[in-house]
């Protein structure tokens, strides 16, 4: 039997048109592509005093924040608006409690700092356990000034901030005063995050309402209602894409 070869053709022999040389081919499956790995865009730092971090960080940076005990968010937040000279145009502030100083140090943001509109939400169980308190002492020292207070079943803390050297938001573990625990949180710019979390507290500014400093700084007892629940967590997620219910 006559042997196949794939030798080129001697001078004068015609080259077979049908004939094939599969040799140098690859038959391999390619491999899949990686993901590629997202750059980790925050700085992380650790602090003990609130004066200290508002000097020190560049407010153009996004942290990630590991912060002491005796650190005081309500502290930090006044200070960085200070040192940065932020000027804003609207904050919102969102805590599970707080205290006779950070009241004060709220009034100095619209006061002295040039905040222009304040809206702080705070915990049922704070507005429950102050009552008698540092409820009637937020209605004093808010009346006639642009800050208004709201009531729900929240465990939350964050503040957002737009201003007039760009905006932030600041979310994380730590209440407005101190809790003599180790706290963290995170200092981001991105546009996304800060409009999402901007709605959701409006949403619940929107309906929950209980102190409003420059029309009504007596808290409005019937406001603070139908806030506790699934009626908070509806309340909260309200016009979310998924309507909340992932």
């Amino acid at each position: 039997m006559a042997k196949t070869s794939n030798a080129v053709p001697k001078k004068g022999m015609k080259k077979d048109p049908f004939s094939f040389d599969f040799s140098s081919l690859s038959f391999k499956e390619p491999e899949p592509e990686k993901a590629p790995i997202p750059k980790l865009t925050y700085e992380p730092v650790a602090f003990e005093n609130a004066e200290k971090m508002a000097r020190e960080i560049d407010w153009n940076q996004d942290y990630i924040c590991i912060v002491s005990g005796t650190f005081v968010f309500g502290d930090f937040i006044e200070a960085l608006l200070y040192r940065k000279a932020l000027k804003p145009s609207v904050m919102y502030i969102a805590t599970l409690g707080m205290s006779e100083n950070n009241i004060d140090s709220l009034v100095n943001c619209v006061d002295y700092l040039k905040c222009e509109k304040l809206n702080l939400l705070v915990s049922h169980y704070f507005a429950g356990v102050e009552r008698h308190n540092l409820i009637p002492y937020m209605e004093r020292e808010f009346a006639g000034k642009p800050i208004d207070v709201a009531v729900l079943q929240s465990h939350m803390k964050m503040c957002i901030i737009r201003s007039e050297i760009g905006d932030a938001a600041i979310i994380g573990s730590a209440n407005l005063s101190s809790s003599n625990n180790v706290e963290q949180f995170t200092i981001t710019h991105n546009r996304e995050t800060i409009d999402f979390c901007e709605s959701r507290i409006q949403n619940i500014m929107d309906r929950f309402t209980v102190i409003k400093g420059m029309d009504s700084p007596k808290m409005n007892r019937k406001a603070n209602k139908c806030n506790t629940g699934r009626k908070a967590y509806h309340a909260i997620t309200k016009g979310m894409v998924n309507n909340g219910k992932r």
